[in-house]
């Protein structure tokens, strides 16, 4: 994407069918971050995980948005990149804590717990945002809060029992196994576009819906096959897709030159680092892990991929962030998904 687009060769530039692919796959890529919770992670919530998810979501936010108003940046725009301080990558730490295999242990399922609480709040805060500064709907703030809480209450409650209600159905009048998937997919794909357009309805951006349906079909979408052929559609076409889009915006002209916006990548870059870093270390210690464990968790949360990627190509698509900013950000993520498994990879190696 960033060598074919218009900030390389030139070949590929923004249009209304290259956004509309983009808004596709940034909605499927929420998606599959929602669907690849695993609810089992919450058996060990309780208070520490929230005190942990408190501390490294907190620390991060406050840091992020100093960096973004050192640098001139409005309000706007550094609470976004604050949010973006808040979330971590769901699947690049599963992934991590599973290669190390720690995800079944009693200490990554808190860490895959507080970051899970970190994703989802600051998926929240960004609906919420964005219902400030580009209303979907006329309903006033606080009752729009409340009518989002309470919409995914509702579907967290009924929409397992309407899927399975749906899939029995179907299973009924099966010919083959083949067809039998095949109508199941087509069902979870009718079952996300209905919800995506009641949330639309309501005012929540779809991208962020996105992320919520994927959590509510992970409850009750248990076929390996089926699960299988969602991974498939998206990871196969979809998400790539978005990949591509996402690159097109990177500015790669900034790295040629020494200007301000080098040091703000610097700075962004460090700063996440560093805070997730030690607030990680801190929640840590405060809820009784060891030494080793408080910096495994810092390191695990350091990664950024699916929320951050989202909040560029929504901020992008608003003009709320510039190529310099975009590139910043673009780049923090490729540098965390590669620093994060890595460290920790090491850092188990001293268990």
């Amino acid at each position: 994407g960033a060598v074919f687009g218009p900030y390389g060769l030139g070949y590929v530039r923004s249009n209304e069918v290259v956004e509309f692919f983009g808004f596709l796959g940034s909605a499927f890529l929420l998606m599959m971050a929602g669907f690849e919770v695993k609810f089992e992670s919450f058996e060990m919530f309780g208070r520490r995980v929230v005190l942990m998810a408190f501390i490294n979501a907190s620390i991060p936010f406050i840091v992020g948005l100093g960096i973004m108003r050192f640098f001139g940046y409005d309000w706007f725009s550094s609470l976004l990149v604050g949010v973006i301080f808040i979330s971590s990558s769901l699947a690049i730490v599963s992934s991590s804590l599973t290669s190390i295999k720690m995800l079944k242990t009693d200490i990554g399922k808190e860490i895959m717990s507080a970051v899970v609480i970190e994703d989802v709040f600051s998926l929240l805060l960004l609906a919420v945002l964005l219902q400030t500064i580009s209303p979907i709907t006329e309903i006033p703030l606080p009752q729009y809060f409340f009518v989002l809480l309470a919409s995914v209450f509702l579907l967290f409650k009924f929409l397992p029992y309407i899927l399975k209600f749906a899939l029995r159905y179907i299973r009924r009048y099966k010919k083959n196994v083949e067809e039998d998937y095949e109508r199941e997919i087509h069902v979870v794909v009718v079952l996300l576009i209905a919800v995506l357009l009641y949330f639309s309805w309501i005012g929540v951006h779809p991208i962020v819906a996105a992320f919520i349906v994927g959590l509510l079909l992970s409850r009750v979408v248990k076929s390996e096959v089926l699960i299988h052929k969602i991974h498939t559609l998206s990871y196969g076409l979809f998400v790539p897709v978005f990949a591509f889009i996402v690159g097109t915006k990177l500015d790669i002209g900034v790295f040629t030159k020494l200007e301000s916006g080098d040091v703000l990548m610097v700075s962004l870059i460090l700063g996440l680092i560093i805070s997730k870093l030690v607030s990680g270390f801190i929640a840590g210690r405060l809820v009784g892990f060891s030494s080793l464990h408080s910096w495994m968790f810092g390191v695990a949360s350091t990664a950024q991929l699916t929320t951050t990627l989202a909040v560029v190509f929504i901020a992008s698509g608003f003009f709320f962030f510039n190529s310099t900013l975009v590139t910043a950000i673009i780049l923090l993520t490729i540098v965390t998904s590669v620093f994060s498994p890595i460290v920790l990879s090491l850092l188990a190696r001293k268990q």
